[in-house]
């Protein structure tokens, strides 16, 4: 796998960490109640002479519920956790820094059989050495 998706998979085994009403996916919303999670537009934000760079990945967490606490809840404990987190997953080559809130959790619609949904960005700091 590559680096950027081993970051995500880590950051995707923090969300689950807390327990939402269903596991987050990557890829798009299931037809029922659901929560993915997908890398946005990012680039490198520093480059240093020995090739180790520092990455903000901007990932997106949206979700579907018929239950409009119940989605604003999880989302809203997904991102509490992440961005007050004191420790961070690492890889063999990268290490996430911080994790940081881009948008807060908001109504985006609501579906024709009333389930409602939600998304937000989260900024992922990623350090990437350059072994």
């Amino acid at each position: 796998m590559s680096v950027i998706n081993d970051a995500l998979e880590a950051v995707i085994g923090l969300m689950n960490a807390t327990n939402p009403f269903a596991s987050v996916t990557r890829g798009a919303l299931p037809t029922g109640n659901g929560l993915v999670c997908e890398i946005g537009p990012s680039m490198t934000d520093e480059l240093y002479f020995d090739k180790n760079t520092t990455i903000p990945l901007d990932v997106t967490l949206n979700g579907k519920h018929n239950n409009l606490k119940t989605l604003s809840d999880a989302m809203n404990n997904i991102h509490s956790a992440l961005t007050r987190a004191k420790a961070y997953p690492s890889g063999a080559s990268w290490q996430i820094t911080d994790i940081s809130n881009s948008t807060l959790p908001q109504i985006i619609g609501r579906e024709e059989n009333n389930e409602w949904l939600m998304a937000s960005a989260l900024s992922v700091k990623l350090f990437w050495r350059g072994d």
